[in-house]
């Protein structure tokens, strides 16, 4: 059986359980790997107690192991820019398929207050779980890096 667990900016989460989110998603994020340091600052936001940042980290477990976790965070933009953005969504190879994927999505709606943006490649297998779960495609993004 797969439980949930909700961390946010309340709970007190230490250091070797930010660690292990990290090394957990740097496993499981597949074609979406990000570095290290990205990774750490984007839990370090969901978790933060500052009033401009904030989000969340929900972890689903089976027999005490992580099986997947969603990383979202507040972006404090309200109409015309989503106020959240879901940064990582990963899932074990050993527990795809069983709809762990999907609950995490659905529970991120429930514990986000407006809209949940998440960046997604051209090509994306994954398209098909965001649209199963109430996502709509809305324009195209263009990023200047500097």
């Amino acid at each position: 059986m797969v439980e949930y667990q909700l961390l946010n900016t309340t709970d007190f989460v230490t250091t070797l359980e930010k660690e292990a989110i990290i090394n957990f998603l740097l496993a499981n994020l597949d074609d979406y790997l990000d570095t290290r340091d990205n990774v750490s600052r984007a839990i370090e936001y969901a978790l933060s107690k500052f009033p401009h940042q904030g989000g969340f980290v929900l972890i689903a477990r089976s027999e005490d192991s992580m099986v997947g976790i969603a990383v979202v965070n507040r972006t404090n933009f309200e109409g015309y820019f989503a106020e959240n953005i879901l940064v990582y969504l990963a899932v074990s190879e050993m527990a795809r398929r069983q709809g762990i994927a999907s609950e995490l999505l659905n529970q991120s709606k429930l514990y986000s207050k407006g809209d949940i943006m998440v960046r997604l490649d051209g090509g994306s297998a994954v398209k098909e779980l965001f649209k199963k779960v109430g996502y709509t495609k809305d324009g195209t993004e263009y990023v200047l890096k500097r």
